[in-house]
């Protein structure tokens, strides 16, 4: 009787000191993000040296980024942070996917961050819904970066609309046969989207590893990486991407 009351008290004890341990983790994890988010603002020098001297390092060069932005839990410090350092490594495209649907709304917001992070930085940032800069710092050509946000809108409802168009004679479109060809068909797709490579990373934050509106055959040769669990992206978290796509061998079905 007594060895079984024991158990219990124990098993009891041990039950509160564990929960004891994840609540005071939690609130340790929480702490230490929004430090991060508070000391972590703007881009810094001690960003720019380490993004120059990790980056030259690796081969494989990329040529668009998709990020899937969650404006709920990514603020928008965080993706100006994002387009800069694209901006310092030479990153040409970057694309926000907007999973909730509210960063379009935001757009004018995150232009006058990206703005007020760029201070001091070479480089040219382009939007498609904003006037073009001329790329040149000083009279030296610098890099240049595209950013554009997408939605699900972008992906098959935008499809269907090609196809209308093409129905009622309003898109131009050459073709061989009665048939569309993929190729005949994504040329007239191009007319009503900006000629933008086909992604050759998306990385996420969260737990869920999700497409959401990307087109399949945009991404038949994407890699998706995960940089956080808990939704925090910093210049760690973008680095660490970058190595894991180097690391990547596409052997393109061979």
């Amino acid at each position: 009787m007594l060895s079984k009351l024991l158990r219990q008290l124990l098993y009891i004890l041990v039950h509160l000191v564990v929960k004891i341990l994840v609540a005071v983790q939690n609130v340790s994890r929480r702490l230490c993000s929004k430090n991060c988010n508070l000391s972590k603002e703007q881009v810094t020098k001690r960003d720019v040296l380490m993004l120059l001297e990790n980056v030259p390092k690796m081969k494989n060069k990329l040529k668009h980024l998709v990020v899937l932005a969650d404006s709920n839990v990514h603020t928008i410090s965080e993706l100006a942070q994002l387009v800069i350092w694209n901006l310092v490594v030479g990153v040409p495209y970057v694309s926000f996917y907007d999973v909730t649907g509210s960063l379009k709304k935001m757009e004018e917001e995150l232009f006058y961050e990206i703005e007020r992070n760029k201070k001091g930085i070479p480089g040219c940032i382009k939007w498609s819904n904003k006037p073009d800069l001329n790329g040149y710092t000083n009279g030296i050509q610098a890099n240049t970066v595209f950013v554009n946000i997408i939605s699900y809108s972008d992906g098959k409802p935008r499809i269907a609309q090609c196809i209308k168009l093409i129905a009622k004679g309003d898109l131009q479109c050459d073709r061989m046969s009665k048939e569309f060809t993929a190729q005949e068909f994504g040329e007239a797709f191009m007319k009503l989207n900006p000629a933008i490579p086909d992604p050759d990373l998306v990385i996420f934050t969260g737990p869920l590893c999700c497409t959401f509106g990307l087109l399949p055959w945009q991404i038949r040769l994407t890699e998706f990486i995960q940089v956080d669990v808990h939704h925090n992206i910093n210049i760690n978290c973008y680095l660490g991407a970058l190595y894991k796509y180097n690391k990547c061998d596409q052997r393109f079905g061979k």
